[in-house]
């Protein structure tokens, strides 16, 4: 891992944002996923904190939460990584929620496989920044806000009585060049065990 970042969302609707560049190597590293990130000018020069210190954490925020985030499986296989090298338990509910899937029937005139964070953020009309994409807290970011407008659409509906918003074809006219997109999720294209990779998560608290 070379960043993590999550957004811890209270109870009380507080919110905290925390982000971490993680001791690591490049070692073996692949160098398209370098490129992704905007490795060198964006990450290598931060100050690198060691594991014991974000994952403990990551953890304590993460206890009893709900993890939310786009393919949060995924992020979920490094920390999970993560603990055994500490030789610490997971403390989150096993309850995962991907706003990639969440957002589906919103937007798919049908069952389709999720769409990446990209295009379903701009099919929600959520505005996304390529340059900034898959950096780890700017996804955290992200997946926050689908999360959230998926439920204030809803809300509207029920408060309406209205349908559903007609659906936004997968391959839209205005679609950004695919490089955007890569990231159905841009991290699925680094093998897992590549410290190139950045966890993004929202961590809400409490289960929902």
């Amino acid at each position: 891992l070379t960043e993590v970042a999550w957004i811890v969302r209270f109870e009380d609707g507080r919110e905290e944002e925390r982000q971490y560049f993680p001791q690591h190597t490049t070692d073996g590293a692949d160098e398209d996923a370098l490129t992704l990130t905007h490795y060198a000018e964006r990450i290598a020069p931060q100050p690198k904190t060691p594991m014991k210190e974000w994952l403990v954490q990551f953890l304590e925020d993460a206890d009893g939460a709900v993890i939310v985030g786009a393919v949060p499986d995924f992020d979920v296989n490094h920390l999970s990584r993560a603990c055994r090298k500490l030789g610490v338990e997971p403390t989150w509910d096993h309850h995962l929620l991907d706003v990639e899937t969440l957002a589906l029937p919103l937007i798919a005139p049908g069952p389709e496989s999720p769409r990446s964070l990209a295009k379903t953020c701009r099919a929600l009309g959520i505005p996304h920044d390529k340059d900034q994409a898959h950096g780890a807290l700017y996804d955290a970011r992200q997946a926050r806000a689908v999360f959230d407008r998926v439920w204030e659409i809803y809300a509207e509906l029920r408060a309406e009585g209205a349908p559903l918003p007609p659906p936004v074809p997968r391959l839209a006219a205005d679609a950004a060049p695919a490089a955007d997109d890569a990231g159905a999720s841009a991290d699925a294209t680094v093998p897992t065990a590549d410290p190139a990779d950045a966890a993004t998560t929202e961590v809400a608290r409490p289960p929902i």
